[in-house]
């Protein structure tokens, strides 16, 4: 089912709100020898959209509007356009889109924030598709994220997503950032080695991990990697891996078991040159605990102690 068809009938759910579209695109202008780069914003009805003239290799900016809008638009003359961003769809006088199905081989540059999105519908393997971002939606799962094979970014923050298997993301070998900030992710699991071998970001903060192993996971040109604000007491299988991560966040609302943590400081103070974020203000350590820099830590007993460096 096409774009077009699976939106219109999205639209029947719905009331329009409006008969205009707020429609941004990217420009590049020669002013006094320079090459100036600025966005134009215009709302368009009907008959502006028949004038328009949009450039399809610039980004196209839809700001505002209905779901049966945006189907017309995007199915009609513009249908070449393979960067877009449709932006607070979720917002008052636009209609949210519960379902958006993403066309193999259609776009290059994808950004959906703030849509109501609930399900991202992929069907077929995609080899265009570089950069996903689907920050602020109501997605409670990536979905079929393994077809998108070309991905280099994905930024799935500020959703509903309470597990991730990174066996979806084995095959996306070409992905440089993947970020999943802000969710409500409780655990992070893989069964085999997951090779990443061009990531070099990876956030994890800001979600309910308890426990993390890490031991399956093969990203050797990891620089940043940001896990603050969890639950988070230890990481395990962490020796040896990521020897090029320098930026690491690990602060916030985790308590770390002391032990653990001092030998996690020697290794790296050992083996590279690091920059540890701490993130807020200064922490208020529980009685029971002691902090070291910015970050609470507690002393397990023997039991609890299962899950080494």
């Amino acid at each position: 089912m096409h774009l077009l068809q699976i939106i219109l009938i999205l639209a029947m759910a719905y009331d329009a709100f409006g008969d205009r579209l707020n429609i941004c695109q990217d420009q590049i202008r020669v002013r006094e020898g320079f090459y100036v780069y600025d966005t134009d914003c215009r709302d368009y009805d009907d008959a502006a959209l028949t004038k328009a003239n949009f450039n399809e290799d610039r980004a196209l900016w839809i700001r505002n509007g209905t779901i049966a809008d945006i189907g017309q638009l995007l199915n009609g003359s513009f249908y070449n356009i393979t960067n877009l961003k449709i932006t607070n769809l979720a917002a008052e006088k636009s209609s949210p889109i519960p379902v958006f199905p993403i066309e193999v081989g259609r776009f290059s540059i994808l950004e959906l924030t703030n849509d109501g999105i609930e399900w991202l519908e992929i069907n077929e393997e995609d080899f265009r598709l570089t950069h996903l971002d689907v920050r602020r939606n109501k997605l409670v799962e990536l979905g079929n994220i393994t077809l998108l094979r070309k991905l280099e970014s994905l930024r799935a923050d500020g959703n509903q997503i309470e597990s991730v298997s990174l066996d979806d993301l084995k095959n996306l070998t070409d992905l440089l950032v993947l970020s999943l900030a802000g969710n409500r992710i409780k655990s992070i699991t893989a069964t085999e080695v997951i090779p990443l071998l061009k990531l070099r970001s990876l956030d994890i903060s800001d979600n309910d991990l308890t426990s993390l192993d890490v031991s399956l996971w093969r990203f050797p040109e990891l620089g940043s990697f940001y896990l603050h604000n969890n639950a988070i007491v230890k990481v395990g299988g962490l020796r040896g891996k990521f020897p090029k991560a320098w930026d690491i966040a690990m602060g916030g609302s985790n308590n770390w078991d002391c032990d653990w943590f001092d030998e996690l400081l020697a290794f790296l103070k050992q083996d590279r040159q690091f920059a540890m974020q701490m993130f807020g203000d200064e922490p208020k350590c529980p009685n029971s605990t002691r902090m070291i820099g910015f970050i609470c830590c507690q002393n397990l007993t023997t039991e609890e102690n299962n899950l080494i460096l």
